[in-house]
């Protein structure tokens, strides 16, 4: 099992892209092994927000050891050729650190601008477009939302994490692409702890979408040290503590305590 931090980077505190790199470097020193931010552009009652690619690029520049990514990108929103152009610039800067979650993404981050939020077709025909323009081969890519012609980029190698909400089948459209599923169970926008009996059937569909059978499960909560080896055996490999659902103060302590194994 990996632990990571994993943080909403908006709001008075968490939006302050100073605090945040601070928050990596000081997860990287207690033995974190990921640091992940949110990645949105509008937050209801909010006006604050770092945006994500700045801010890790600072990170990559202050740390070297730990995993670090955007939980999850909007390929509908940001754009394949975008995304791959960041990740691949993101990746060389961290010296191979990236792991970069893509996902639908949210009407709030689409419906405010005009644009329709073409979730689930933007991520199944995103996430190939986005493996072929990392590749380094010259793409022509013909696609209901997306089309690009003649484009070779720098072959760079990233993975990619598919998001969605379970049990939903958005996440797992597009696992043949993917080299982990990070998926999280919403109830009435509540954040809803993840049983090792669910995160064993959601590694089975994964799996059984076209997803490597090594393949990462990244899921969202907090597990006690006797609890690792159940969620081991359900097949999760990385685990994410909410930093949006502590206080900066706490969240500094918490940070500072290192992984649940340091307490095993």
């Amino acid at each position: 099992m990996r632990y990571a931090i994993y943080v909403p980077n908006f709001g008075s505190s968490l939006g302050d892209p100073s605090v945040l790199v601070s928050l990596a470097v000081e997860a990287e020193e207690a033995g974190w092994d990921g640091f992940f931010l949110w990645d949105h552009v509008v937050r209801p009652d909010e006006t604050v927000l770092a945006d994500v690619w700045v801010t890790l690029g600072a990170v990559a520049a202050r740390t070297s050891s730990i995993r670090l990514g955007p939980m999850v990108t909007s390929l509908g929103r940001r754009r394949p050729w975008k995304v791959a152009l960041e990740a691949s610039t993101l990746q060389r800067l961290s010296g191979g650190r990236l792991v970069l979650g893509v996902g639908a993404g949210v009407p709030d981050d689409f419906v405010p601008f005009g644009e329709p939020a073409s979730r689930a077709e933007a991520l199944s025909e995103g996430v190939e477009l986005l493996r072929a323009l990392l590749s380094g081969e010259v793409v022509e890519h013909r696609g209901p939302l997306f089309q690009a012609s003649g484009v070779r980029f720098a072959p760079v190698e990233v993975p990619l994490w598919i998001g969605g909400n379970w049990p939903r089948e958005v996440p797992f459209r597009a696992a043949a692409h993917g080299a982990g599923v990070v998926p999280a169970t919403f109830v009435d926008y509540e954040l809803v702890r993840i049983s090792p009996d669910d995160a064993a059937r959601m590694k089975a569909a994964f799996v059984a979408s076209g997803g490597p059978a090594d393949g990462d499960v990244a899921i969202w909560g907090g597990v006690l040290p006797e609890e690792v080896k159940e969620y081991e055996d359900a097949g999760v490999t990385w685990m994410f503590t909410d930093g949006g659902a502590l206080s900066l103060e706490e969240l500094r302590s918490y940070v500072a305590a290192g992984p649940p194994r340091s307490g095993a």
